[in-house]
């Protein structure tokens, strides 16, 4: 019986450390998203990881009633389902939104905390 308390032991510790060992690794997402057909440029590999370390999750993800910001984990986020290829009057186009999200926050956060962070396209879109 105590051996198998101590087998037991051993399966939820390993259980434990791969588990943890896997939360740990790097969140990567390709925004490779269908809407762009002709991509002039490579899909951006996004560190995931890396911006929610450091950044509030609304500060990219959102949803908007009535002016305000109603965005809640629970909510599974794919810009595409709100913002079009065109923009729709106060919504505007895919690209654009990525790029205004993105970029936008790199200029900023580039100017008031003296950062290196992608603002041209190639740094983002690599080969």
């Amino acid at each position: 019986m105590r051996n198998n308390k101590g087998i037991l032991l051993m399966i939820v510790l390993a259980i434990f450390i791969i588990a943890t060992c896997a939360y740990a690794q790097e969140e990567v997402i390709k925004l490779e998203h269908k809407a762009f057909e002709n991509r002039q440029r490579p899909a951006v590999t996004f560190q995931h990881a890396q911006h929610f370390a450091t950044i509030e999750c609304t500060a990219c993800h959102h949803f908007y009633v009535d002016g305000e910001n109603v965005w809640d984990e629970s909510r599974e986020t794919n810009c595409a389902t709100c913002h079009g290829l065109k923009a729709e009057g106060k919504k505007m186009g895919l690209m654009k939104a990525f790029h205004e999200n993105c970029v936008g926050c790199h200029r900023e956060t580039k100017l008031a905390a003296g950062k290196s962070l992608p603002v041209m396209c190639g740094e983002c879109h690599k080969k």
